[in-house]
């Protein structure tokens, strides 16, 4: 099977493909989040492209990448998520502390098949607060400023554990 069939394949784990019931998201690499309602980050990438007198692309930069995110949790989560940060940031408000951050998930019935994306340099800022008419639980959502993102699938390709989309492949 290539690398690529693997990659299509994914992210089915014994047939089962991982629900948000499955993903553990962490800070520190220790605290678990448990009350995440949803976690997304991507990865942009900016291309510079030159194009002089030509109609024609003559050229093109590495580019700029700016990692950002956003992230939902319960209220409940939130004000102890708080505490945490402000507990490791000390004197700084929360969103002048830079923290790791996790997402992980495996299902039960195969634990060895962990899949973790790291989130590295993570400060979290512009916290919107609200509730609406309903049972539903009252939620905080917040931009994440990620530093980088590095993708640990560990489906990759033999011998590699993880992907950086700028450093490539990081081998494991």
């Amino acid at each position: 099977m290539s690398v690529y069939q693997q990659i299509l394949n994914f992210p089915e784990i014994n047939g089962f493909a991982p629900s948000w019931s499955s993903v553990e998201i962490a800070i520190g690499g220790v605290k678990k989040v448990v009350a995440s309602k949803s976690i997304n980050y991507d990865n942009p990438l900016t291309i510079g492209k030159m194009w002089g007198t030509s109609a024609r692309k003559i050229g093109r930069t590495r580019g700029q990448q700016d990692s950002t995110g956003t992230w939902e949790v319960y209220r409940s989560a939130w004000d102890m998520l708080m505490a945490d940060v402000l507990a490791i940031g000390g004197r700084f408000g929360f969103a002048e502390i830079a923290l790791p951050i996790t997402v992980s998930y495996a299902e039960p019935s195969n634990p060895a098949m962990t899949v973790m994306d790291s989130l590295l340099g993570v400060r979290c800022h512009s916290p919107k607060v609200g509730g609406s008419e309903g049972s539903d639980p009252l939620v905080v959502s917040f931009e994440l400023d990620i530093m980088e993102i590095v993708y640990g699938s560990g489906r990759v390709g033999p011998g590699f554990t993880q992907l950086n989309p700028i450093g490539g492949i990081i081998p494991g």
